[in-house]
């Protein structure tokens, strides 16, 4: 499965270069074009292919400050930010397209109606920058351009993104179909039971444990299905986990703690069961392997839009200098990072003779 998400990857990256050559070829040949019969040239005049050259790159400038930094502008309602940057970019275009006129004429004083075109729009005042002549061929020069390049960004974005969600979709039914069986795993639930059994023949605990257990179930089964969750909910479903854990491993053997208690908001959104594979992979190949003493620490801090989530454990001997505490879980969860936050987390893995850690920091704004 891994193999095959990292081929749509590829593909997806590979088909997104192609779209960026056509798109911008296609406003490259229409700048031509039009310097061409502005100018009297043939296509492969010099002169027309330096202006060109100077039109594209001014278009692709504004396609950054209007489109991208504006677009920013305008979700977070800066309005009074994005007209000024709409004017910036206004006055840099009549520069941009005025000033090099002069001289290209200096440099090829032959070229067909070059010079006529140049001195008929010299900018001799600050107010040429306005003027009515300015704006209609900042409009035409400039934002035809911007307009293809506009669609073609929003059509790229929209392009990776179903992508994306296709193969989110495969995760998601991968997952689902997983869960119970690789992350809470059969033998974990029969020992929970056998401890509930204990439990209860010596105390009253036993129902505060089936409540938690009921929980954990409802929660995998029922409430993981939508795309985003209250990270308050999702904090609740590993400390039962944790708690169950903790009840499976009673003895002085193991040491288990967390800490939960550095949330700022319990309604910040994240993905369902996207940490718990780091958890569940904690204790399956770290107090589960371990004869001896072992420990766990876990800890989740959450402030504005970031999340800071670290687990760490102890580690049995190593058998070889190859082997690895990193379970099957871990990669999962790898790919649903990727595709679910792209560029918007890091995420640590370190492991030494005796521990092994994890340390995410996830981004979770829009």
């Amino acid at each position: 499965m891994t193999a095959v998400a990292g081929n749509l990857v590829q593909m997806v990256s590979l088909k997104s270069k192609a779209l960026d050559i056509l798109a911008w070829g296609l406003i490259f040949l229409i700048c031509l074009n039009g310097n061409a019969f502005i100018f009297g040239t043939n296509f492969i005049a010099l002169p027309t292919l330096v202006y060109t050259v100077l039109m594209v790159l001014l278009v692709y400038a504004n396609h950054l400050a209007v489109v991208k930094f504006g677009a920013s502008l305008i979700s977070s309602g800066r309005w009074i930010a994005f007209s000024l940057v709409l004017l910036t970019a206004y006055v840099a275009s009549v520069l941009v397209i005025k000033l090099p006129l002069d001289p290209l004429v200096n440099l090829f004083p032959d070229t067909g109606r070059l010079e006529q075109f140049a001195v008929a729009n010299t900018l001799r005042s600050i107010a040429d920058i306005f003027s009515y002549m300015n704006l209609i061929w900042v409009l035409s020069l400039v934002l035809l351009p911007n307009v293809i390049a506009a669609a073609y960004y929003y059509f790229k974005r929209n392009y990776e993104a179903n992508k994306r969600n296709a193969m989110l979709q495969k995760e998601k039914t991968e997952m689902e179909l997983n869960f119970l069986r690789a992350q809470i795993h059969p033998h974990f639930l029969f020992n929970t039971l056998n401890n509930i059994y204990g439990m209860v023949m010596e105390n009253e605990r036993a129902g505060q444990v089936v409540l938690k257990l009921s929980d954990l179930l409802r929660f995998s089964l029922y409430e993981s299905s939508g795309k985003r969750i209250p990270i308050g909910r999702e904090v609740a479903f590993l400390a039962d986990y944790i708690n169950l854990e903790q009840i499976r491993h009673h003895n002085t053997r193991v040491s288990i703690s967390y800490n939960f208690e550095h949330i700022q908001n319990n309604e910040t959104p994240i993905v369902p069961l996207l940490l718990i594979s780091f958890v569940e992979n904690a204790f399956k190949h770290g107090v589960n392997a371990t004869i001896g003493k072992a420990w766990v620490h876990i800890s989740l801090k959450q402030e504005n839009e970031t999340i800071l989530f670290e687990v760490e454990n102890s580690t049995p001997p190593k058998k070889s200098e190859k082997s690895s505490v990193a379970g099957i879980g871990i990669e999962n969860t790898k790919r649903r990072l990727a595709l679910l936050y792209p560029e918007k987390y890091q995420l640590n893995i370190s492991e030494t003779a005796d521990s092994f850690k994890v340390s995410l920091t996830l981004h979770t704004h829009d």
